[in-house]
């Protein structure tokens, strides 16, 4: 990437804070700081969904960003590709950036490689790392191949833009701490794209629960798990419960009915980093491992001493899960007690 150019990381959630992976920044940050450039956190949405232009800079400040690109447009109060296509070639248009860097995400896989086709940039999308060779100036993207089981990379042309889609990492805090003020500049557009589709309604997860990408905890289940009731009365009223995590599965979870498509983590589902991911009743195949293999801590609880999740599980229980996590669940139970009992 040539010195000097602009930097954009497009930020998730409604406000600047809300929901954004800390590895767009911190790469953004990095890369910014060895080629001179300046790294633009881009926000879209409507008037009413996004927050005011003060809170979107305290939030962004505190994420080490010194600069803010703000589209307000009732036509992004809903997330429609096409729409957001259309906003950010505006935003790329007015910035002329040598890197864009997106969340990997179910929206940056529909949107980043219609991007790149506009903008003629290089696409590399689910990296780890993001980096520069020896002299600075060529970026080096880092992605994962066979199911996590090997490290790739990819020099990209310094001349031509790059869109990069970056994995959240586990114990990634991002660019902050810093102690500066950041910038807002708030864009209109005089016309909206013509959409060719239009949102008819939207599902929501009921209330309450945590959405899988943002969970320091994350409870998995699999086939083995044998029914949802089973799924509801052990891991959801249970150990999720006692841990404040969030739940997911398997597609063998999913085609069995146990848990709803839009909880299945893997190759075709959600990509999750927590700090601990307990995987129960999942046999560990390559495609749901896809989608897990960035946690930190990873623990596997099956009947089959023999299943390939325990040469991924740092920590692994042979036996019954109906046994087993009704133990765990006590004994995370006592030690939560335990915390909260005031000392003498």
């Amino acid at each position: 990437m040539r010195a000097g150019r602009n930097i954009i990381a497009v930020l998730d959630g409604t406000a600047a804070g809300e929901g954004t992976n800390p590895q767009v920044l911190s790469c953004g940050s990095e890369i910014a700081g060895r080629t001179g450039g300046r790294l633009f956190g881009v926000l879209l949405g409507s008037q009413d969904a996004l927050a005011s232009d003060d809170a979107i800079a305290a939030d962004a400040a505190a994420l080490g960003l010194s600069e803010a690109f703000v589209l307000r447009e009732p036509w992004l109060a809903e997330y429609q590709a096409e729409a957001y296509l259309h906003a950010l070639s505006l935003v790329c248009r007015q910035l002329n950036p040598g890197l864009i860097l997106f969340s990997h995400n179910s929206i940056s896989q529909e949107v980043a490689p219609r991007l790149a086709a506009r903008l003629r940039a290089a696409l590399v999308t689910d990296c780890v790392g993001l980096d520069t060779d020896a002299d600075g100036k060529t970026l080096v993207a880092t992605g994962l191949s066979f199911s996590g089981k090997a490290l790739a990379e990819w020099a990209l042309d310094r001349e031509a833009p790059a869109i990069v889609t970056l994995r959240r990492q586990a114990g990634s805090n991002g660019a902050g701490g810093s102690n500066h003020s950041c910038t807002v500049v708030t864009r209109a557009v005089d016309e909206p794209p013509a959409l060719r589709s239009r949102l008819r309604g939207r599902v929501s997860p009921p209330a309450g629960e945590l959405r899988l990408e943002d969970a320091d905890v994350v409870v998995a289940v699999g086939r083995g798990v044998g029914s949802a009731e089973a799924f509801q009365a052990h891991v959801v009223d249970g150990l999720a419960r006692t841990l404040g995590a969030a739940c997911g599965g398997s597609r063998g979870a999913v085609d069995s009915g146990i848990i709803r498509p839009e909880l299945q983590i893997g190759l075709t589902g959600r990509v999750v980093s927590p700090k601990l991911y307990i995987a129960v009743g999942l046999s560990g195949s390559p495609q749901h491992m896809a989608g897990c293999s960035g946690a930190q801590t990873l623990v596997a609880v099956n009947t089959d001493s023999q299943a390939p999740i325990f040469g991924f599980a740092h920590y692994g229980v042979v036996g019954d899960y109906r046994e087993v996590i009704p133990a765990m669940t006590a004994q995370f139970q006592e030690m939560a007690e335990a915390a909260r009992a005031p000392r003498a």
